[in-house]
């Protein structure tokens, strides 16, 4: 038969030293507390950084926008658009003055003129009146070639003897001396200029006098005259 007693204070002595060594170990633990860290504060204005793992899932997260070439161009091409652009100057191209027509007398169907010219006037005299010609050739001829003058407003031809031929009017700016008469007038401007033709069509109006013939052209559709003309006959 078990001594209930002796029995109990078997069990009871291990229990109590169990408890003793626990009390000392929470005791221990209260008298030591573990140090605690407090998180330092970062600097006013910084931002904490991130890991560098977290920084290379965001890269790679991230796409990268794709480069084209013809950026470049476009770049380039800005930046030279904002610079102001130099100012150039326009050159204009000189005009060649005319050739001064000093008309002395009034057009005479007797002694006919143009320009100022009779048809015995010689190169030297019209040279010496308006100058060197713009432009100088020969029209082919078998017979007797002949030598233009060509004063753009005008031409004059000679043959091999030096004989005036021609004088072509091909300007409406210059007055050719028949008593205020140009080109593109009307026909009506021509009968109070000049008077009765001897010769007259739809589109040409002759006036003849002694080895020379004044030859006027018109524009039948517009009544306008378009060539006037001295010629030898």
């Amino acid at each position: 038969m078990i001594n209930t007693p002796t029995y109990a204070a078997r069990w009871l002595v291990p229990f109590i030293l169990i408890m003793l060594i626990t009390g000392c170990k929470h005791t221990s633990e209260a008298l030591n507390p573990a140090p605690t860290v407090t998180p330092t504060p970062s600097p006013a204005g910084t931002a904490p950084q991130a890991s560098k793992d977290s920084i290379n899932e965001q890269a790679s997260a991230t796409p990268q926008p794709l480069v084209n070439p013809n950026d470049k161009v476009s770049l380039a091409s800005a930046e030279t658009g904002s610079k102001p652009e130099e100012q150039q100057e326009t050159v204009k191209p000189t005009a060649t003055p005319k050739p001064k027509i000093d008309i002395q007398e009034a057009y005479n169907q007797t002694k006919p003129t143009l320009l100022g010219l009779t048809l015995k006037t010689s190169p030297d005299a019209v040279t010496s009146k308006y100058g060197k010609p713009k432009e100088q050739f020969q029209m082919e001829d078998d017979v007797d070639p002949i030598t233009v003058y060509d004063y753009t407003d005008f031409m004059v031809g000679y043959n091999k003897q030096n004989q005036l031929q021609f004088i072509d009017i091909r300007s409406s700016e210059i007055n050719p001396g028949l008593n205020g008469l140009k080109l593109g007038q009307s026909t009506s401007d021509i009968y109070k200029a000049l008077g009765k033709p001897d010769s007259n069509t739809s589109y040409v109006l002759i006036y003849k006098s002694k080895d020379a013939v004044l030859k006027l052209d018109i524009d039948p559709k517009t009544d306008k005259l378009n060539s006037i003309k001295l010629f030898s006959e």
